[in-house]
């Protein structure tokens, strides 16, 4: 068996196992549907380790110069099962055809349709092996605090595995978009069904509907952005154009001539194909602008009306065109942001966290939260580039800065233990936004890190969480004190931990964090803006040592003093072990090795971050033709793109 075959069959497993095992745990006892959950989560990451070691270990993923993103492992890629021995990166797998063959009058044979397009790039390989790897300690941390209807707790479970792993491996927009929502109706029926407090159905409710109708935006978003970028094609052979419009669409034997601008073909749903059709399409405006410009010029005082009148109508034409991208930049954001979430849309988020189930809260954080963030560096940055550089920083990174700070002021002003982690990851997922849209190599490696980062120690937070409520029952933190003395091995994970969160220099956060901060001191962006934000990040950092410090003191130093023990607990008062002990010692494990070694991770994303940050620049030169950066001097605005 090839090993692209090998990794297509694994990809299929990593994604529809999930599937397989909530069936398997439906209709179990609750004894057995925890050791079937367990052993199916075992087996998952498993499969998902062999799929990253081979990917990164024997195939590791193009080095080319293409901007667009060109996935491996595709279900259906005729280069990949058939006899043609390469990559097509595309998919033959049709979910929902929307026009017949014969609708398509040149030689192209595939009609637009919804496509089956999954497949693995260093972006959401890291995201996937992130994703079991929580999945599998919330099924641990679930052993002893799930008891009732265990079997149909663990069966919604897998089934968010299966719709959030779905979300990070779809190349097709509308399929994202199906998986994104999708994760909505398992988490619904975990926060009503198994949470903890008396408001928990409204909070599901509440997170649902809110979180639903911030995902409409995004379908607008979606619809617009299909629309508005169809296939570009040859105004005299019909074929698909994407070398440099200078090159195919200028009539080579009159250069003076007016510009000749692609004409629209079949649209499309390929997330590969919607970034070179979106590029192709504002290249071309620009060109038709410049190549007006230069015929008044050459003309002088000489110039026609109706040449003047071309110039007036490509400059309208480029304006509308930024106009509407503005739009859909917003109206993507808008889904995307609630997820995250970015405030003000984060209303929902503590009656969500304080309600649900302390495993499902460390999915929420750790993971789902990761949706907004990648959606945002899997769509909006590459699709719609030029207004995330006109408003990414400006707006969001803003938003982001406000998170920060708010976030960390609600975090030290919390009694509740849940909520103030919960705020914490707030204010830690605002300077990841921040990072994102500064849109050059370091915080964009920083940012895909600190997904990572953020999710280990943010879930390792939760999970020792789970460690207090089953002996106590409260998560006051005003009900405990001198902690240490009782539970020195839970202690010490808890300090390590906590130093993670806050950026202590040899643990994961501190080098996502830096590297972060290192790409907001780019002269490409906004200056004040820029600087701005990097001075509020470095508060924010200074905020969270503050709040989680006092946290600290008040809970495990001092002396000894605890909530009075409910007899229905049945959990034994002794420091952590066993069970308990696996995800935390390892999630800390974790966190050492990437503070110290991050440089495996980095090398995985590094050649996906370049086309983003590719993308990004050429965006910038668009719209400023100075704003060139002496690193990226190689990357021409008439570079060809595709060859």
């Amino acid at each position: 068996m090839q090993l692209n075959n090998l990794l297509v069959y694994l990809l299929l497993a990593v994604l529809f196992a999930p599937l397989l095992v909530a069936l398997a745990v439906r209709w179990c006892n609750p004894k057995s549907a925890r050791a079937v959950a367990v052993y199916g989560s075992v087996l998952h990451l498993l499969i998902t380790a062999s799929l990253v070691v081979l990917n990164t270990g024997y195939m590791g993923f193009e080095k080319h110069s293409g901007l667009a993103y060109e996935p491996q492992c595709v279900p259906g890629d005729s280069g990949v099962s058939g006899m043609a021995g390469t990559n097509e990166h595309r998919t033959s797998w049709n979910l929902l055809t929307l026009a017949p063959p014969h609708a398509l009058n040149d030689y192209r044979s595939a009609p637009p349709a919804i496509q089956f397009f999954i497949g693995l790039d260093g972006l959401n390989l890291v995201m996937v092996a992130l994703t079991s790897l929580m999945f599998f300690f919330a099924v641990l941390v679930s052993w002893s605090s799930i008891t009732d209807r265990a079997g149909a707790y663990y069966a919604w479970l897998f089934v968010l595995q299966t719709a959030v792993i779905g979300a990070f491996v779809s190349f097709d927009i509308v399929l994202f978009y199906l998986f994104f929502e999708l994760t909505l109706v398992p988490v619904f029926f975990l926060i009503g069904f198994w949470g903890v407090g008396g408001a928990r159905r409204d909070a599901a409710r509440k997170f649902f509907l809110y979180t639903l109708f911030g995902s409409l935006f995004t379908l607008v978003g979606i619809i617009g952005v299909v629309l508005a970028n169809p296939m570009p094609l040859n105004p005299d052979s019909g074929k698909p154009m994407y070398n440099a419009p200078t090159q195919e669409a200028t009539n080579p034997m009159n250069p003076l001539g007016p510009h000749r601008m692609p004409t629209p073909g079949p649209i499309t749903f390929s997330i590969p194909q919607l970034i070179k059709n979106a590029y192709m399409w504002d290249t071309a405006h620009d060109e038709a602008v410049k190549s007006a410009i230069h015929r008044v010029s050459v003309a002088g005082k000489n110039a026609t009306a109706d040449r003047q009148k071309e110039l007036d109508d490509a400059r309208a034409t480029v304006a509308t065109r930024r106009t509407m991208i503005a739009w859909l930049f917003f109206a993507l954001m808008a889904g995307l942001a609630v997820k995250i979430p970015i405030v003000p849309l984060h209303t929902w988020l503590p009656a969500a966290y304080s309600e649900a189930p302390l495993p499902i809260t460390m999915l929420l954080t750790a993971v789902l939260a990761k949706l907004g963030t990648y959606g945002i560096l899997r769509i909006v940055i590459p699709i719609v580039p030029e207004a995330a550089v006109v408003y990414g920083l400006p707006v969001m990174g803003t938003l982001g800065a406000i998170g920060i700070v708010y976030a960390a002021f609600c975090a030290y002003a919390q009694r509740d233990l849940k909520l103030l982690a919960a705020y914490s990851s707030v204010s830690h997922l605002g300077f990841l936004v921040i990072g994102l849209f500064a849109m050059n190599r370091e915080a964009l490696s920083g940012s895909v890190l600190h997904m990572v980062n953020h999710g280990l120690s943010a879930g390792a937070m939760f999970a020792l969480l789970v460690f207090l409520s089953q002996r106590y029952r409260t998560l006051d933190a005003t009900q405990y004190g001198g902690l240490w003395g009782k539970y020195p091995r839970y202690t010490f994970f808890t300090i390590v931990i906590c130093l993670a969160g806050v950026g202590m220099p040899g643990l994961n956060n501190f080098v996502s964090e830096m590297l972060m901060l290192a790409g907001l001191f780019d002269t490409r962006n906004l200056k004040l803006v820029g600087y701005s934000l990097a001075i509020v990040s470095a508060v924010g950092i200074l905020l969270s040592s503050w709040y989680i410090f006092t946290m600290l003191r008040r809970v495990f130093f001092g002396p000894l003093q605890e909530p009075a023990r409910i007899e229905a607990v049945t959990v034994p008062p002794g420091d952590i072990g066993g069970r308990e002990l696996v995800p935390v010692a390892f999630m800390a494990a974790l966190c050492l090795t990437l503070g110290l070694y991050p440089q495996p991770l980095l090398d995985v994303i590094e050649t996906d971050v370049n086309r983003v940050s590719q993308l990004a620049n050429r965006a910038r030169l668009r719209i400023d033709p100075t704003a060139v950066n002496p690193a990226d001097a190689v990357e021409s605005e008439r570079q060809r793109v595709y060859e």
